[in-house]
């Protein structure tokens, strides 16, 4: 299996930062982020977000648990052609025992809003050592 990939290895993330409860990740694009349009697919979007968002809810927990996506809803506000990069800005709204909510804006190099995620991760117990 050491050649197994997995869906972040195909995102062209460049980095996943967290500090103080909040993240920040960049995602170059290219054409496999694309619509048929030539923009960016909407579900490029949300898996940079859940992928970023449970990085982050994981920097928060002990190694006998684990925080997967349980709830995405995403809301586009432009499109975006296939050049450049999307930078997604989370911060944490909640962090329960079993759940930790992010909100997360998705801006592309002007700066300008793209989207806006809203990241609902499960606590669950899972040994990740």
């Amino acid at each position: 299996m050491e050649n197994q990939k997995y869906l972040m290895d195909y995102l062209n993330i460049e980095y996943i930062q967290y500090k103080d409860n909040t993240f920040e990740a960049k995602m170059n694009l290219t054409a496999f982020h694309s619509q048929p349009y030539g923009i960016l697919h909407g579900g490029a979007t949300i898996a940079l977000g859940e992928s970023a968002a449970g990085y982050a809810s994981n920097q928060l927990l002990d190694n006998n648990q684990v925080a997967v996506g349980q709830n995405i809803t995403a809301n586009h506000m432009k499109a975006k052609n296939i050049e450049g990069y999307i930078l997604a800005k989370g911060r944490l709204l909640h962090q329960g025992k079993t759940s930790h909510v992010w909100l997360i804006e998705m801006l592309d190099e002007k700066d300008e809003l793209i989207s806006i995620v809203s990241v609902t991760n499960a606590v669950i117990n899972y040994n990740r050592v």
